[in-house]
């Protein structure tokens, strides 16, 4: 029993934050960028360069800029055993962004961004084969970065942000405990909320031709305190063992990350980018929390998940299409962290390819309407869970379309920019 139970609190927990650091993490920072591939590392075209490289707020004009993304994931799961299909509910999920630049001097641009980067959820049928490993999840985190750049020369200028989460998870399933005289199910639920700090900086270089860019985004610890675990429908014979009103406090750190871009004009009117990224996921060795009530069966204890660092790579191109129309392309190829073993429920995860596209349409000098468009495709993954025992295959196929809009606090008085 003992076992059973350290069990169900390591699944609960270890979904909340799978979920925050890996397969649901969001590339959805700026519609721009995400039409050329979620590129912007080497590539300053407006306020959301505080997130990609908030060295480039330097070359960045006074402005305001927000979007709104519909995520909507499509997740199944094949059973090894009985070849039966399970279909994730269907969800739409919208995470948002808001940046806002100015120019405190001649050479220091000051900026602010608010950003989902982090945020999604699943929600399987209550009757399916893993319900005692995972029912939904429904995560939703906020970010807030105030930046600073300083412009070092005509071409260079470097820039760093203060970085502050903050998140709440809500997430249920079924216990393997049944009460003899209803013969309703155990239901475990868990509320939690977050937080944790960090920083982001960068350098970037504007030349003729050619923008370089190379940024890095630090860990962040969330820690979790007195997070709630509800539990319903738990027999009489062992409620003891799930005190009511028990709490949680626990800590995650979220991996680093180290990215370089370039963007390079190959014609008047076109432009094309390209992005590398190395996150340092090998910080999730294992997973530890602790409860406020421990019981007989019940302990604090730890998770291993041994991740693994992966890469990934981003190309996009822009062009130019009328004095009014900005046209993007872009494609990604993005490795998972998950080694084999540990593919689960709340994190279907394998190798990503994604393909974008979007466009600018000027409604008048101050004021840019930018749409965009991600299709993602999971790789199918086939995989035994050492630890649930869960078999079989998993495929996510994700389409998330956007839209936002750019309005300048000054009127240009340069000649107009070449995107």
């Amino acid at each position: 029993m003992k076992k059973i139970i350290v069990f169900i609190y390591i699944m609960l927990f270890w979904t909340s934050y799978q979920s925050i650091a890996g397969g649901f993490k969001l590339g959805l920072q700026g519609q721009k960028q995400l039409g050329m591939g979620h590129t912007g590392v080497g590539f300053a075209q407006d306020a959301t360069t505080l997130y990609f490289n908030p060295a480039g707020l330097s070359f960045v004009s006074p402005q305001l800029n927000v979007g709104l993304f519909a995520l909507i994931p499509n997740t199944s799961f094949l059973d090894k055993n009985t070849n039966s299909i399970t279909h994730a509910v269907s969800q739409v999920f919208t995470p948002f962004s808001a940046y806002g630049n100015i120019k405190l001097t001649k050479k220091i641009n000051f900026g602010f961004g608010a950003y989902t980067p982090f945020g999604s959820g699943l929600l399987y049928p209550y009757e399916w084969t893993g319900r005692y490993i995972l029912h939904s999840i429904n995560l939703q985190t906020i970010f807030l970065q105030p930046t600073l750049s300083y412009r070092i020369s005509d071409a260079f200028s470097i820039g760093a942000g203060f970085v502050y989460g903050f998140g709440h998870v809500t997430l249920e399933k079924d216990l393997p405990i049944q009460s003899a005289v209803t013969n309703d199910i155990a239901h475990a639920k868990l509320n939690g909320k977050g937080s944790g700090i960090g920083f982001n900086a960068g350098a970037y270089y504007k030349g003729e031709k050619v923008h370089l860019g190379l940024t890095y985004h630090s860990k962040v610890v969330m820690k979790v305190k007195n997070g709630d675990a509800i539990f319903t429908n738990i027999p009489i014979s062992t409620s003891s063992n799930f005190p009511t009103g028990n709490t949680f406090n626990a800590s995650l750190p979220l991996p680093s990350e180290i990215a370089a871009g370039t963007s390079f004009k190959i014609s008047k009117k076109t432009r094309v980018a390209l992005d590398l990224n190395y996150t340092f996921w090998q910080s999730f060795d294992s997973l530890g929390f602790d409860y406020k009530m421990n019981t007989a069966a019940l302990s604090d204890a730890k998770s291993p998940r041994l991740y693994k660092n992966a890469v990934s790579v981003k190309l996009g191109l822009q062009h130019e299409a009328t004095k009014n129309m900005i046209i993007r392309i872009g494609g990604f190829y993005d490795q998972t962290p998950v080694q084999d073993g540990y593919v689960a429920p709340e994190l279907p995860d394998n190798n990503k390819i994604g393909l974008t596209c979007g466009a600018t349409f000027k409604i008048y000098e101050r004021c840019h309407i930018d749409c965009s468009l991600l299709y993602e495709n999971v790789a199918k993954r086939s995989q035994r869970n050492h630890e649930t025992g869960l078999e079989g295959t998993f495929q996510t196929k994700v389409i998330a379309p956007g839209v936002g809009i750019t309005y300048l606090l000054q009127k240009r008085t340069y000649k107009r920019k070449r995107y």
